[in-house]
């Protein structure tokens, strides 16, 4: 069951009065009505945005249906289409009818169950309002990521431009919501009930609704966990103190390793060299002159048979060495030869990533590109008769993997 706030089919309870016995300031709650249908009334700004908001869906909707961030923008685009439904204005213009005038001697006074749904109204205007930062903010991180990369920045300065206003006009009116409902809550033991509960049983309303809708960690809403993270480990030496002491911090850090390491090559132990011990002189023996060998007499097809078989043996030492085989790592392009080798290149490249190891060859690249280049090579896998597929792949790593380094 939905949450009544949450209910677009919950009907306004009837219109009914009770008299006031009791003393009633009607002027401090007047006040705080007209301070929100002042605030309700001057919105046509964040109309505008609404308007501008649709167009640009309506126009890039074919382009960028696949990216994230337009798909957090349309969700913008759906929280803005219901404000614009909630019509809280009506609301509150309906029961500030209600209220009597001053001069009236009888004070007749609209039940609880009138204001109760008017804070119901309040809160699912807040939540509708939170829905808007929180998208606006996770949508902007990606144009913003996109204009650094210049990838299509004159197509994102709009969108970019345009969240940043949708942000800033829905914190001030959050933070109008949990003023009027701080303000209103108090009046609901004043009024007294009449009728039937349209609220389901056992269910009470928020006291304070900053506290139920956690603003105070508003600024965590919206924020990523990156799947991919970097692990650098550092030496909590050269960060203790103030920044001033960096540079002392530093050169004290190359003094103790330098004065580590003079001391580590004075405790080594230097062995001395053996000393060679003297031999007794002994004379060289005197060589005796042999016998000069003066050969054997041969024929001439004798001689050239030895000389043919020297030559076979010369080409032989000239022939060079068989080529050692190139070995193929197991994670590599170049054993892309068929669909299913493309997958499981695809699943392992998608591991080793979410692992951070350092044999992922897509390292250099962010989160967007290699959803690119993965979208890409999937829709290559999908073809039932893909002929060539090494060569389209290899086309496609090129563009969207290489030329990014």
């Amino acid at each position: 069951m939905l949450e009544p706030w949450n209910s677009a089919t919950l009907l306004p309870p009837p219109v009914n009065m009770f008299l006031c016995v009791t003393k009633f300031d009607v002027s401090a709650l007047k006040h705080v009505f007209n301070n929100i249908t002042k605030v309700l009334s001057k919105q046509s700004p964040l109309h505008k945005e609404s308007a501008i908001c649709s167009r640009f869906l309506y126009k890039y909707d074919q382009k960028f249906r696949n990216d994230i961030g337009y798909r957090n923008f349309r969700k913008v685009n759906t929280a803005l289409k219901k404000y614009l439904a909630l019509n809280l204005l009506k609301e509150v213009e309906n029961f500030l009818l209600a209220l009597p005038s001053e001069s009236d001697e009888d004070l007749y006074l609209p039940t609880r169950q009138m204001l109760e749904f008017v804070l119901l109204r309040i809160i699912t205007f807040s939540k509708i309002m939170l829905r808007v930062c929180v998208c606006s903010k996770q949508a902007a991180v990606f144009y913003l990521n996109r204009i650094k990369r210049g990838e299509s920045h004159w197509m994102s300065l709009l969108p970019y431009a345009l969240l940043s206003r949708l942000w800033s006009m829905s914190m001030v009116l959050l933070q109008h919501t949990t003023t009027w409902y701080t303000n209103l809550y108090p009046y609901l033991n004043k009024l007294q009930a009449k009728g039937m509960n349209f609220l389901p049983d056992n269910y009470n309303l928020p006291e304070d609704l900053e506290q139920w809708l956690d603003l105070k960690n508003v600024d965590e809403f919206g924020r990523f966990d990156w799947a991919q993270k970097k692990f650098i480990d550092v030496d909590h030496t050269l960060i203790d103190g103030d920044d001033n002491d960096l540079f002392d911090n530093i050169l004290g850090y190359v003094n103790q390793n330098n004065e580590d390491e003079a001391e580590s090559d004075q405790q080594e132990d230097i062995k001395p060299l053996p000393l060679l011990e003297k031999s007794q002189e002994n004379p060289l023996p005197v060589p005796t002159v042999a016998k000069i060998d003066h050969g054997v007499v041969l024929s001439r097809e004798s001689f050239k048979t030895l000389l043919n078989s020297n030559k076979n043996i010369r080409n032989d030492y000239k022939r060079p060495p068989p080529a050692p085989s190139v070995k193929v790592n197991e994670h590599s392009p170049e054993r892309i030869t068929n669909s299913d080798s493309l997958k499981k290149f695809i699943e392992t490249e998608e591991r080793f990533r979410n692992e951070s190891d350092s044999k992922s060859l897509t390292s250099h690249m962010s989160l967007m590109q290699w959803h690119a280049l993965k979208n890409a090579l999937l829709k290559l896998c999908d073809k039932v008769t893909n002929r060539k597929i090494d060569k389209k792949f290899h086309k496609i790593w090129k563009q969207k993997c290489l030329d990014y380094m």
